[in-house]
C-alpha cells in the first residue's frame, strides 16, 4: 500500500497543476477528463486499479481535445512518469501491495 500512496504523492501534484492550468485557459473538456483522473487516482487502493487508470491515461492522445503546449508538456511528464511506474512493477514482478 506505501507504493501506491507513494505514486499517488507524485501524480497527484503533477495533474493539479495540469487542472489548474486547464481551468485557467477554459479548456473544459480537459479539464473534465482529468478531473476524473485525478479523482480516481486519489481513491485508489489496488495496484489493479491502478493499472487500469494508466490504461483510462493512456487514451488522451484518442480523444480528440486539442491541447496548449503547456498542457502538452505536463501530459507528456505524467504519461511518462506513469509508463515508468507500469515498467517498473511489470518488470520486477512485486506487488503494489
Amino acid at each position: 500500500m506505501q507504493a501506491i500512496e507513494s505514486v499517488k504523492n507524485n501524480l497527484l501534484p503533477r495533474l493539479q497543476e495540469l487542472l489548474t492550468h486547464l481551468a485557467d485557459t477554459d479548456q473544459i473538456a480537459a479539464q473534465n477528463f482529468f478531473t476524473k483522473i485525478f479523482t480516481d487516482l486519489n481513491q485508489i487502493e489496488t495496484e489493479e486499479q491502478l493499472l487500469e487508470l494508466f490504461i483510462e491515461l493512456s487514451t488522451t492522445a484518442f480523444l480528440g481535445i486539442p491541447f496548449d503546449d503547456i498542457s502538452l508538456a505536463i501530459i507528456d511528464e505524467i504519461l511518462l512518469e506513469a509508463e515508468q511506474i507500469s515498467a517498473a512493477f511489470s518488470a520486477d514482478g512485486t506487488s503494489l501491495q
